[in-house]
């Protein structure tokens, strides 16, 4: 028995790992606010899900003058296990802010945002062998969102430039990962296209909202996720100065 003792431990390694795993890039969901005056205020906290995260997605939308808005949005995929080393897997975090336009059209509105877009990605291998990046993304998102008294969609383009800097990394992590790592090096800064889809049902002044946001091109070489699930509550402030106005 107790020389079979290694051989058992080492198949109920083997599950864990398999279910602790790395990644070297994940998509926040796009924010696609229905923005149609000036003094609109929308906030959105959501909950998205990934091949491997769980994030944590904070948005907000605002327009400050006629036809201008602005945008901040956090995406937190966090595991301190990780970051410790003592666990598997990627710890992940992401900020952004953008600056944009936009038009009221029929039940909805157009928009086009340019921002930038900075986070952290650690990544521990086991045995000490970590990954450890700074990224930074630039980015321009056409968009179109449609409300009515029920119901909210939207879609838009996030035109990404990735980049990442300040690597350090423990070339001892084993292969295909550094293959990954090195394939990153060589073609950073790189040009990725996401698409973003979102639907909800409105309750005024929340919106229960579905979306779904995804990377164009094949990312296999670089190990990226290429899809993200959210499901978020909005809170529309505009709808709620409706609502008291006309009382």
């Amino acid at each position: 028995m107790k020389k079979n003792l290694p051989l058992i431990a080492f198949a109920l390694v083997l599950p864990f790992g398999a279910f602790s795993q790395t990644y070297n890039y994940a998509l926040n969901a796009l924010n696609i606010p229905c923005i149609t005056q000036k003094g609109d205020l929308v906030l959105g906290l959501g909950w998205s899900r990934g091949a491997t995260f769980r994030a944590l997605e904070i948005q907000g939308t605002y327009s400050p003058l006629p036809h201008l808005a602005v945008m901040a949005n956090f995406f937190g995929a966090p595991e301190k296990s990780v970051r410790n080393q003592l666990d598997y897997g990627t710890d992940y975090y992401l900020w952004e802010a953008a600056v944009g336009i936009y038009e009221k059209i029929p039940k909805g509105a157009a928009s086009l945002f340019a921002g930038f877009g900075s986070g952290n990605l650690f990544s521990h291998y086991g045995m000490g062998r970590t990954a450890d990046f700074n990224i930074q993304r630039w980015f321009l998102q056409p968009g179109l969102s449609y409300r009515s008294n029920y119901f909210q969609a939207g879609l838009a383009l996030r035109l990404s430039h990735l980049a990442y800097h300040n690597a350090v990394v423990s070339y001892a992590i084993e292969s295909p990962d550094i293959q990954y790592i090195q394939n990153i090096e060589k073609s950073s800064p790189m040009f990725l296209p996401e698409l973003g889809i979102q639907a909800g049902v409105r309750l005024k002044p929340v919106t229960i909202n579905l979306s779904i946001s995804s990377i164009f091109p094949d990312t296999n070489d670089w190990d990226f996720i290429r899809l993200n699930n959210t499901l978020s509550i909005l809170v529309d402030i505009a709808v709620r100065k409706e609502k008291q106005s006309s009382k």
